[in-house]
C-alpha cells in the first residue's frame, strides 16, 4: 500500500521583490537625473570662473561620519537577512533595530548639518541643488527606516520566519541603494565641492 505524501507548500510570488526592484530603479534614475543636473551646472559655473560654494560653507566631518554610519548600517542590514535566513530571531531583531538607529543617527546628523551649513537654500544654484539632492536622499532614508520599523514590529509579532525572508531581502536592497547613493553625495558634493 503506498502512502500519500502531502504536497510541498507553495513557492510565495516574488512580487515584493519585483515592487523593490523597480521602485529602487526609479529612485536610481531619479538620483541619476539630478545629478547629471548638478554636474551640468557645475561645469558651467566653474568654466566662467565663478565660485561653486562659498569658501568654508561645506565642511567635510559631517559627511564623513554619515558616510561611516551607512557604511555600518551596510553590515548590519547584510546581518538582518542572514539571521531572518537561519530563523534566528534575537539577532535578526538586534540587526534590525541597529540598522534602524543608524539611519535615524543619519538623519540627525544631516538635520544638525543643515542648521550649521548657515547656507541659505536662496543663496544660489549650487545651494539650491544641495538641499535638493541631499533632502530627497533624507526623504529616501527616512522611508527605509519606517520600513525598517514596521518589518521590526511584524518580527515582534512572530511573523518573520526563513519562510517570509523576502520581506528582509526587499528592504536590504531599498537600503543597499540608498547607501550607493549616499556614497555618489559624499563623494561629489560634500569632497568634491
Amino acid at each position: 500500500m503506498a502512502t500519500v505524501l502531502p504536497p510541498a507548500p507553495l513557492n510565495r510570488p516574488r512580487t515584493l521583490m519585483v515592487g523593490t526592484a523597480f521602485i529602487t530603479s526609479a529612485a536610481l534614475m531619479f538620483f541619476g537625473c539630478l545629478f547629471s543636473i548638478y554636474f551640468s551646472i557645475r561645469s558651467d559655473t566653474m568654466a566662467w570662473g565663478m565660485e561653486w560654494f562659498p569658501e568654508n560653507a561645506i565642511e567635510l566631518v559631517p559627511g564623513g561620519m554619515n558616510m561611516a554610519t551607512l557604511s555600518i548600517s551596510v553590515a548590519t542590514m547584510g546581518w538582518a537577512v542572514y539571521a531572518v535566513k537561519n530563523d534566528d530571531r534575537v539577532h535578526a531583531y538586534l540587526a534590525l533595530i541597529l540598522t534602524s538607529l543608524m539611519g535615524v543617527a543619519m538623519i540627525n546628523q544631516t538635520v544638525f548639518y543643515y542648521m550649521d551649513i548657515g547656507l541659505p537654500i536662496d543663496h544660489s544654484e549650487a545651494a539650491l541643488l544641495l538641499y535638493v539632492i541631499t533632502g530627497a536622499h533624507l526623504v529616501m532614508v527616512g522611508i527605509g527606516v519606517i520600513w525598517l520599523g514596521l518589518l521590526l514590529l511584524r518580527a515582534f509579532g512572530g511573523q518573520d520566519t526563513s519562510r517570509h525572508r523576502d520581506l528582509v531581502s526587499a528592504v536590504s536592497i531599498y537600503w543597499y541603494s540608498t547607501v550607493f547613493i549616499y556614497i555618489f553625495i559624499w563623494l561629489f558634493i560634500y569632497i568634491g565641492k
